[in-house]
């Protein structure tokens, strides 16, 4: 049976032209990978599949869902329609989540509305998916929230309400973009197992070309909106017929060029010691108070001048919530830490807010750190206002030029919003903002886990360039452990709220001594073992 048909399927926004003559096909019980650069087509061919495209557009061809027809359908029957034979897990968890409801609720809601289940039922039904994608009851209650989790915990919980009635087919964008590798090697098994077990199809949009090497079965290339190379994945791997394929293939593998390390100076750009954040957990009891919740828990570290240090570990272990403390955007509750020497926060004592034009930050989700009522223009020049004498007039704009030109985009993108832009352009943005006022200190939280392989080349050559010229250090935060590799001197592992290694990023990779550290090794994902095993099989 087949899940999915697409053909000649043409997409016009505005008079724009987006998509050109796609042809897909999605067999049931089988996997089909779409791969393709930020802007290719990749999410408007989801959401015409969907039915979801914005105003203004206007769409042609045949799509075919389960042997449905779509195109004529009233809007009652494609509400029907989607979360019963077609689930989606979109690209952002934050903005796909309601922040005013619980998690249980969200996930619970797509069983009652298509079932008619009491809401008992449906809350049972939502437990058993959470506990599926890794989401403890023990930890993670039905009446937790959004913005108790952090980002890779949301996005398991979409993906818990998409599988809720495992519908015949799942479309997943970027399903993954949010998780630490151990976590996405058990999402993946999670929907390879569905995909089996339910004989559903599943169309995987993703720029990780490890990933979809291991993962599909087909797969189609997009570049400007149309399909230029498909077939079997390892066929069409090893042919890579379309000079674009090949790029794709080369910029997986990317390693930017570094000038040797600097000399180390007697004072760090960044000093940790004994750093402690604890927060509060709510009462279960009137006259018991739960002990705190320690998300950090003594660590000490240092960053030279001119250093990419990196820091990995498991969704959750409290990677974003040291980078915070850092930035001074949370209070310690032990410990110090220190900028250039000078103290940036402390145990007891606040943060000094003139040190803050020392350190930017990229933060995970690209989206939810922006105002959406503001263009690019100001929206990048945010950091200027730390500044005694900022740039004024055609200096202002030259720099604001300069940074969108740094990171792959147009000068004449400052005059847009941040809701006409990718995922992918989105975090680009996000960076330029970082970049613009040349700080001692980037903190770069998970910053190119939304682009794909070429623009994310272009991004860490970028860094590495701006590093070597501008003695910039980096705290870079990640979960992709080969990026990690690429760009980083040293290494620190985060397990549980501690430091449980660190090293000399070869050395921690070539030699790990943790056997955490040795758990996240063996799960990265690698495009060539990923090719092998596909043709062994």
């Amino acid at each position: 049976m087949t899940a999915l048909t697409v053909s000649n399927l043409k997409v016009d926004i505005h008079g724009n032209t987006v998509l050109h003559d796609i042809d897909l096909s999605l067999e049931a019980g089988r996997i089909l990978g779409v791969v393709g650069e930020s802007g290719s087509g990749k999410s408007m061919t989801a959401l015409s599949v969907m039915q979801l495209l914005p105003r203004g557009s206007r769409w042609s061809g045949e799509i075919r869902v389960g042997g449905m027809e779509i195109a004529g359908m009233e809007e009652e029957a494609l509400c029907a329609m989607r979360g019963r034979d077609v689930g989606m897990i979109f690209q952002e968890p934050m903005t796909a989540l309601n922040p005013v409801r619980t998690i249980g609720d969200q996930v619970a809601e797509t069983v009652r509305v298509h079932t008619g289940a009491s809401r008992r039922e449906a809350l049972a039904v939502a437990r058993e998916m959470l506990d599926r994608v890794g989401l403890p009851a023990s930890r993670f209650p039905l009446d937790r929230y959004p913005h108790d989790l952090s980002g890779g915990q949301r996005q398991r919980v979409v993906i818990a309400q998409a599988i809720a009635l495992r519908p015949k087919l799942l479309i997943a964008d970027e399903p993954t973009t949010a998780l630490d590798v151990t976590t996405q090697a058990q999402i993946l098994d999670l929907l390879t197992g569905l995909v089996r077990e339910e004989d559903m199809g599943l169309m995987l949009i993703t720029h990780d070309l490890a990933v979809v090497a291991g993962l599909a079965d087909t797969i189609a290339i997009l570049k400007d909106g149309a399909v230029v190379e498909a077939g079997p994945t390892r066929e069409t791997f090893t042919a890579m017929r379309h000079p674009y394929t090949r790029a794709l293939f080369s910029a997986s593998a990317h390693v930017p060029s570094r000038m040797s390390k600097p000399e180390p100076r007697s004072v760090p750009v960044l000093s940790l010691s004994g750093v402690v954040r604890d927060y509060p957990q709510p009462r279960r009891n009137l006259f018991v108070r739960p002990p705190p919740f320690r998300a950090v828990d003594r660590v000490g570290f240092e960053i030279a001048h001119g250093e990419n240090v990196g820091l990995v570990g498991e969704s959750g272990c409290g990677k974003s919530t040291l980078a915070r403390a850092i930035l001074a955007l949370d209070p310690l509750q032990g410990g110090e830490i220190r900028l250039n020497g000078e103290l940036v926060s402390s145990a007891g004592e606040g943060p000094h807010p003139k040190l803050r034009a020392g350190m930017q930050v990229v933060f995970q989700d690209p989206y939810g750190s922006f105002n959406p009522r503001h263009k690019v223009r100001r929206l990048v020049t945010e950091p200027f206002h730390l500044l005694a004498a900022p740039p004024r007039g055609a200096e202002l704009e030259k720099r604001i030029d300069r940074a969108l030109t740094e990171v792959g985009l147009a000068p004449a993108d400052k005059d847009k919003y941040i809701h006409e832009f990718s995922g992918g352009q989105r975090q680009r943005i996000a960076i330029a903002r970082a970049l613009i006022i040349e700080p001692s200190l980037i903190v770069l939280d998970e910053a190119v886990s939304a682009l794909d392989v070429s623009i994310r080349a272009q991004i860490l050559d970028l860094l590495a360039d701006l590093s070597d010229r501008l003695d910039l250090s980096y705290l870079f935060i990640s979960h992709d452990l080969a990026v990690v590799r690429a760009i980083t001197d040293r290494v620190l592992v985060m397990k549980d709220g501690r430091i449980v290694e660190q090293g000399e990023t070869e050395s921690v990779f070539r030699d790990p001594q943790h056997p955490y550290t040795r758990e996240l090794v063996a799960a990265t994902p690698s495009l060539e073992a990923a090719l092998a095993a596909t043709g062994s099989r």
